[in-house]
């Protein structure tokens, strides 16, 4: 699993809302949504290289939910915003008192 790749011991909706959450929490833009599919295109308003796709996919044999950062840029230097992203998402999920599952 990439570093920018992670898995929550959760259904797809809870952990959707929580990277909606963490994107607001950022300041980051959701220039489109899909929540069926689960997939957000961001972006930053005060960085425009920084942004890209992240995709929310449910894997039905274990019953976690794996979430996905693809960049638009992969400039070294704009890359740590994805961890950023995930890190404030288990941030929420865990204030949401589910940390005894992460």
């Amino acid at each position: 699993m990439s570093e920018y790749t992670r898995e929550y011991p959760y259904e797809k909706t809870m952990v959707l809302n929580a990277v909606y959450d963490a994107v607001d929490t950022m300041n980051f833009l959701i220039d489109k949504a899909n929540s069926m599919r689960g997939t957000l295109i961001i972006s930053s308003a005060s960085f425009p290289r920084i942004g890209g796709r992240v995709a929310i996919s449910p894997d039905d044999t274990t019953g976690h939910t794996r979430v996905e950062i693809f960049p638009k840029c992969e400039d070294a230097p704009l890359l740590g915003w994805r961890c950023a992203l995930l890190d404030e998402a288990e941030a929420l999920l865990r204030q949401a008192g589910l940390e005894e599952d992460l």
